[in-house]
């Protein structure tokens, strides 16, 4: 008798995350998601602790955006480093400095300290901050590029980005709220407390996870020149990532500024990180949702229709007098920047140089950063003259701006993700 096999049943979703997760074990998971909340809590946490203590949305705005400035300045440097020599060491020793800095903006503060020492204190905050985010996605992206068939590997990567997408906006939504909550429990300096034994405890796993050691890439790659590096990283592509990412920060810097100077009107600053979730929760809303839209939707098409939806929210944000319209603005506004998030993460995953893929990860999250603590300076100052609603307009014209450069037309390139 012949006996007819069983045709196979195609792979589900279910199927490949087990399939990345026997790479990196379970346990990964919760520690590459909370070892985010030192860094998505790090902004709002200074801004709502020296708003409060020190009684200016305009010195809080300006040293939040000092420690905005120190991320950036550094988080290109450290993904370089990862790159070149793996991650563990560039984690362990940035903890333990953001740990000291954090007690050191806590004693400052406490001792009602001038603002030149909190500024240099906030800068070194936001450069020793773990960047874990796109420490995490590089890994990912590098276990999952090392096995299995080309199909396996392009339905790995969705997974990845599907659920590094999901991490950041869940953390984007839990930092700040955590720090209202905090903020409100018990005092303004226990985010900051919160934030140092997170970094201590998750940030240190993380960094001594299997993945950590797993990730030299400068083992797999030849050393290029550092005009080759510059060539490889900075294509047409990714600079025009590196704007949009600007622009991004600029429309969370902006919302949030406007949105702490708008609760401070009302006597109600330390609710600002528990109103801030609206708009993240808008963001997870369409993460998740993105990775349901059919193959023809590009990655492009995505960047300008949510980029219409950002622009939306923004605006309403703009005319509003009222709490409950500023919370379905802010929703809105999430929903449209979220998708767009995602969108850039996924075509920057597409264009990232072998060997360079911590480096180019890190830049476009340290220029989101940039861009927030650029604008929340500017920002603070505009929100304590002349209202919320202006800076409000800022984060619109941003949206605006955004929309507009994703119908630019680049150069083709190679890589299919790049479009798609």
């Amino acid at each position: 008798m012949t006996v007819t096999p069983r045709p196979s049943r195609p792979r589900t979703l279910v199927h490949d995350a087990r399939g990345v997760a026997r790479l990196t074990g379970w346990m990964y998971f919760p520690l590459a998601f909370l070892g985010r909340l030192p860094f998505s809590m790090m902004l709002v946490g200074v801004l709502t602790l020296t708003t409060i203590t020190r009684g200016s949305i305009a010195e809080g705005g300006l040293l939040a955006a000092l420690a905005g400035l120190g991320t950036a300045a550094t988080g290109p440097i450290a993904g370089s480093l990862a790159d070149r020599n793996g991650q563990r060491t560039v984690l362990l020793v940035g903890g333990g400095l953001s740990v000291a800095a954090a007690l050191g903006m806590l004693a400052l503060t406490a001792a009602g300290a001038p603002l030149f020492a909190l500024a240099l204190v906030a800068l070194l905050l936001g450069a020793t901050t773990p960047q874990v985010a796109p420490f995490s996605r590089s890994r990912l992206v590098v276990l999952t590029q090392s096995v299995g068939t080309r199909e396996q590997r392009g339905r790995a990567n969705s997974v990845v980005m599907s659920y590094e997408s999901f991490a950041d906006e869940a953390s984007y939504v839990i930092g700040p709220v955590m720090v209202g909550a905090l903020s409100v429990a018990i005092a303004p300096w226990a985010p900051l407390v919160f934030s140092m034994v997170t970094t201590a405890t998750v940030t240190v796993a993380f960094a001594m996870h299997a993945t950590g050691a797993a990730h030299p890439s400068r083992l797999d790659y030849p050393r290029a020149t550092r005009t080759d590096e510059r060539e490889r990283v900075l294509t047409p592509l990714t600079v025009s990532l590196i704007l949009a990412m600007l622009l991004v920060g600029t429309v969370f810097g902006a919302t949030l500024t406007g949105l702490t100077g708008f609760m401070a009107t009302r006597g109600e600053a330390e609710l600002a990180g528990l109103a801030y979730g609206a708009m993240s929760a808008g963001a997870i809303v369409t993460a998740l949702g993105v990775a349901a839209l059919p193959a023809r939707v590009t990655l492009r098409r995505r960047w300008t229709a949510f980029g219409l939806v950002a622009l939306v929210g923004t605006t309403t944000l703009a005319l509003s007098a009222s709490i409950e319209l500023i919370l379905v603005a802010l929703f809105l506004s999430g929903c449209g920047v979220g998708a767009v998030l995602v969108a850039l993460f996924s075509l920057g995953a597409g264009s990232v140089p072998a060997g360079r893929t911590a480096t180019v990860l890190t830049t476009l999250q340290s220029t989101l950063v940039v861009g927030q603590a650029l604008v929340t300076g500017i920002a603070g100052a505009v929100a304590e003259t002349d209202g919320a609603n202006t800076a409000f307009a800022i984060a619109a014209s941003a949206s605006l701006l955004l929309t507009a450069l994703s119908v630019i037309p680049l150069r083709r390139t190679s890589t299919a993700q790049h479009e798609s």
